[in-house]
C-alpha cells in the first residue's frame, strides 16, 4: 500500500477572491534634487503599495501624486486635465518639517459637518501648541497675507493685484490701518508680532489663517476651496463685521487628524485616511 502523506490528505484547497482595489496606488512623483520630495515620495508610495518616478520622465499613464513644489506643476495639471485623481502633498498644518498633508483631488482639506462632530484633541495635542486663545475684539489692524507669488501664479493669480485689489477693498470699508506680509517676511518679523494688535487677517489661502485662528483672530479668506473658508468671510466691504465661529476648536482639532509624520506615511496611515 503505498504511502500517503497524511498533511497532503488532510490539506483543503483555499480559493481566494481576487481583489480588485477601488483605489489604485499612485505614481508618486520625486524631484531627486529637493530635500522633502524625495523623502515624501518614499513614504507615500511604501504605505499605498505604489511606485516613484523622477519628475523627468514625464507624466506615465495613472494616478499622480507628488509632494507638490513647481517642478511638479506641469505634471499636477496634465493629470488634472486629463480627468486623472491626483494626491497632493504638502508642507503641514501644525509643526512643519515634522507632519505634512496629503489630499485627494483637492489642494486642502476641507472639514465635513461629520468631521467637526467626531474629532477630539487627542491629535492636536500631540503637536504640542500653545492653548488656542480666546477670541480677541479689540484689536485695531487689518493683516493681508499674501500666498508667495510663485504660488500664487500657479492658481493663475498675480500676487501683487490681489494685494492692491484686498487694500482698495479694505480701505473703502474701514479707516483701520493695513499691514501687508508677505511670506518672506517671516525671518525678519514673527507672525505673532502682528497677530497682537489684528483686527482680522485676510489670506488667498495661506496658512497664516490657520495660525490666526489659533491666536483668536477672525479671518476673511478669498479662496472657496481653502481649509479655512468654512471659518471666515470672504467679502471685504464686510471687513468691519469678521465672524466669531462657534465651532472653532473642533476645526483647528481636524487639521491635526488630517496631517501625517513620514513614519505613519509609511505604515499606509496617510493612504488609508484619505480614500
Amino acid at each position: 500500500m503505498p504511502l500517503v502523506d497524511r498533511r497532503a490528505a488532510l490539506r483543503v484547497p483555499t480559493i481566494r477572491p481576487i481583489q480588485r482595489s477601488l483605489h489604485p496606488p499612485p505614481i508618486t512623483y520625486v524631484v531627486p534634487t529637493e530635500t522633502t520630495s524625495p523623502k515624501f515620495a518614499a513614504a507615500f508610495a511604501r504605505g499605498c503599495g505604489g511606485q516613484c518616478a523622477s519628475v523627468a520622465t514625464g507624466l506615465r499613464p495613472g494616478t499622480f501624486a507628488a509632494f507638490c513644489t513647481p517642478p511638479t506643476w506641469p505634471l499636477l495639471q496634465q493629470a488634472q486635465a486629463e480627468s486623472r485623481d491626483w494626491y497632493y502633498g504638502d508642507h503641514a498644518y501644525y509643526r512643519r518639517g515634522k507632519y505634512y498633508r496629503v489630499t485627494k483631488n483637492a489642494y486642502q482639506y476641507v472639514p465635513t459637518a461629520r468631521d467637526l462632530q467626531t474629532t477630539t484633541a487627542l491629535r492636536f495635542a500631540a503637536c504640542h501648541l500653545p492653548p488656542i486663545q480666546p477670541w480677541q475684539t479689540g484689536g485695531s489692524a487689518v493683516v493681508i497675507c499674501p500666498n508667495s507669488p510663485e504660488y500664487m501664479r500657479q492658481h493663475g493669480i498675480d500676487a501683487h493685484d490681489w494685494v492692491m485689489d484686498c487694500v482698495r477693498q479694505v480701505a473703502r470699508a474701514t479707516d483701520r490701518p493695513i499691514v501687508v506680509r508677505w511670506k518672506s517676511q517671516v525671518g525678519r518679523r514673527p507672525f505673532y508680532h502682528d497677530l497682537h494688535d489684528a483686527w482680522a487677517v485676510v489670506v488667498y489661502n495661506s496658512n497664516a489663517a490657520v495660525e490666526a485662528l489659533l491666536a483668536g483672530v477672525p479671518v476673511f479668506v478669498t479662496c472657496p476651496w481653502a481649509s479655512t473658508a468654512q471659518m471666515g468671510l470672504a467679502d471685504l466691504t464686510q471687513i468691519e463685521h469678521p465672524v466669531y465661529p462657534t465651532n472653532r476648536e473642533p476645526f483647528l482639532w481636524t487639521l491635526a487628524d488630517h496631517q501625517w509624520t513620514f513614519p505613519e506615511m509609511t505604515a499606509g496611515l496617510a493612504w488609508k485616511a484619505v480614500q
